[in-house]
């Protein structure tokens, strides 16, 4: 069900197409000086130092070694004898820039590389270089065992990777303490949880879009009443066997077939941590407003508004495929996972929308957070060396690369110190493009091709998919089959993405991202309780109350040690 949609971000988050490279000139970096005229005539002075140009491509002099942990995925398959520390990627870095590399140790990727990341935190013996997460950050700050990557940043990070992180505000930010740079952080694809309704439903009924939870409870309400499904027709479909019920801080971009807009409209943040009236870290899951909307949803299930089969039902996406429901939840992409729904019913005119929105008129979402830091040893040598390979992994590439790799885009297995890189206005500029072009506003040529490739190519394929009028997005105003391989492209864009980039969110941010030390042995099992109670007290197998026994076990077992943790990150 989602390789749809993990490609189409791919798409975006690896979009800019980098200058080619200077490497084989031999330019090692170093400054070229030039003479300054004298300030005055008859008069000789010295010429102020000539400020150092760095080619961010260009080859080292001497073989630069780098050593590393990396994180191995045990069932991934190289070619021939090919591993991770030898491969076509880093015999490319080897030849082309004299970057060497070599690993420390290795792990599995997941809790076995954790371990060993916070082993080698501990036991103060680290690597030139390894990819952290957020807690391991800060610990890793407090203990003073970063480099400071601010000198080397400016001199050695291409133009096209710093443009990135300008096109993410507050991003470096976020991991400059005291004025030091001591980390390089991964960039995240902008999410937040929609509801998608089936319109021509609502037309059908004359009904109008959803502001308000009671337009949405009663929509739900108007389309069962009416068996616009059939004799079985479900108002609200959403968790599924296994899944969850809302977004947390260790899956922030969960927003696919969950209730969290439910939780987020009565201004309820399960599995993030908020700050209180007093500035202090809460966990959201145990405030009264998660209370609120827990009672709410009871309320909603009784009344047959929410699937009666809620964390049981083996798959969310065949309700939606086969015509059953006309809501769900879920971000901008879900467009690419409409096709079977559409497919079965051509009339299936799925719309998303920002709602539904709290009290006060405002849509909540949790912001998407970045898990992911490239940091760099104080002891390193050639803290350089590392800024170099990350711009490098942002770069186009040449010729010779494309040889050399087939054409195959390198994996996080084969690619050293590898981060998911895209600039922070992809979708915008897509979808604005997009809409310029489609109204003559603007031609292909004026869409920037370098650093937007994708939004030039989707704009070369808009005007076979998008029908007249242009700026109505309905299911019927696109040709889905002349251009069949772009239809679910322009589609996604210019439905979900549009919409999504107009809404004016109200974006809270976790204040962890990573699990903190207690976690480590105390999460599964507060996780556990946590999910077990919320499903009952919906599904009406425990009252209400069962919220407050839920929050003092889950302080009395872990939490309030967990919660002083998560304040010292503040």
């Amino acid at each position: 069900m989602k390789k749809a949609i993990f490609s189409a971000l791919a798409m975006l988050v690896v979009t800019a197409s980098l200058t080619a490279c200077s490497g084989n000139g031999g330019n090692n970096g170093n400054a070229s000086e030039t003479a300054a005229p004298s300030n005055n005539a008859g008069t000789s002075t010295e010429a102020p130092p000539a400020e150092e140009v760095i080619d961010p491509f260009a080859k080292f002099e001497q073989p630069t070694e780098v050593s590393l942990g990396r994180a191995i995925d045990p069932n991934f398959k190289f070619d021939g004898s090919d591993t991770a520390e030898d491969n076509v990627y880093t015999r490319w870095l080897k030849d082309k820039f004299n970057i060497v590399v070599k690993h420390a140790w290795e792990a599995a990727q997941g809790n076995d590389y954790q371990q060993k990341v916070s082993l080698a935190i501990s036991s103060n013996d680290l690597p030139d270089a390894m990819v952290v997460n957020e807690t391991q950050l800060r610990q890793m700050v407090k203990a003073g065992q970063l480099a400071d990557l601010n000198e080397v940043y400016e001199k050695y990070a291409s133009p096209e990777l710093k443009a990135v992180y300008d096109s993410n505000p507050g991003l470096l930010e976020s991991v400059t303490f005291d004025g030091k740079l001591y980390a390089l952080p991964e960039t995240t694809l902008p999410s937040a949880p929609m509801t998608w309704i089936r319109k021509d439903w609502l037309d059908k009924l004359s009904l109008e879009a959803p502001k308000s939870l009671e337009d949405l409870g009663n929509i739900a309400k108007a389309f069962i009443d009416n068996k616009l499904g059939g004799e079985n027709t479900i108002g609200i479909v959403g968790t599924q066997q296994g899944g969850s019920l809302s977004s947390n801080f260790l899956a922030s971009t969960d927003h696919w077939y969950n209730f969290s807009p439910l939780f987020f409209a009565n201004d309820a943040f399960p599995g993030i941590w908020v700050k209180d009236k007093d500035g202090n870290a809460v966990y959201g899951s145990t405030t009264e407003e998660t209370k609120n909307a827990l009672s709410m949803m009871r309320d909603w299930y009784a009344n047959g508004i929410l699937d009666k089969e809620l964390g049981i039902r083996k798959s969310t996406a065949e309700v939606v495929a086969s015509g059953q429901t006309g809501i769900f939840f879920g971000p901008w992409w879900s467009a690419y996972n409409l096709t079977d729904s559409i497919t079965n019913d051509p009339n299936a005119n799925w719309r998303p929308y920002a709602a539904p929105l709290n009290d006060a008129g405002q849509f909540n979402s949790n912001q998407a957070t970045g898990s992911s830091f490239i940091v760099v040893s104080k002891n390193a040598k050639h803290p350089e060396a590392v800024i170099k390979m990350t711009s490098l992994h942002k770069w186009g590439k040449d010729e010779e690369y494309k040889t050399l790799t087939a054409g195959k885009e390198m994996t996080s297995q084969q690619v050293p110190l590898f981060l998911i890189l895209g600039a922070g206005d992809q979708l915008e500029y897509a979808v604005d493009s997009l809409r310029k072009f489609l109204k003559d506003e603007i031609k292909l040529e004026d869409i920037d091709n370098i650093n937007y490739g994708w939004a030039h190519e989707m704009a070369n394929h808009a005007k076979a998919v998008k029908l007249e009028p242009v700026d109505n997005y309905d299911i019927q105003y696109f040709d889905q089959k002349t251009d069949a391989g772009f239809f679910t492209h322009i589609y996604a864009h210019l439905n979900g993405g549009s919409t999504f980039v107009d809404a004016d969110i109200n974006w809270v941010r976790s204040i962890a991202t990573a699990q903190t030390k207690t976690m480590e042995s105390r999460w599964t099992n507060l996780k556990k309780l946590e999910d077990e109670t919320f499903l009952k007290i919906i599904m009406g197998s425990a009252e209400l109350s069962a919220f407050d026994e839920f929050v003092a076990k889950w302080k009395d077992q872990g939490g309030d040690k967990v919660t002083e943790e998560v304040n010292e990150l503040k």
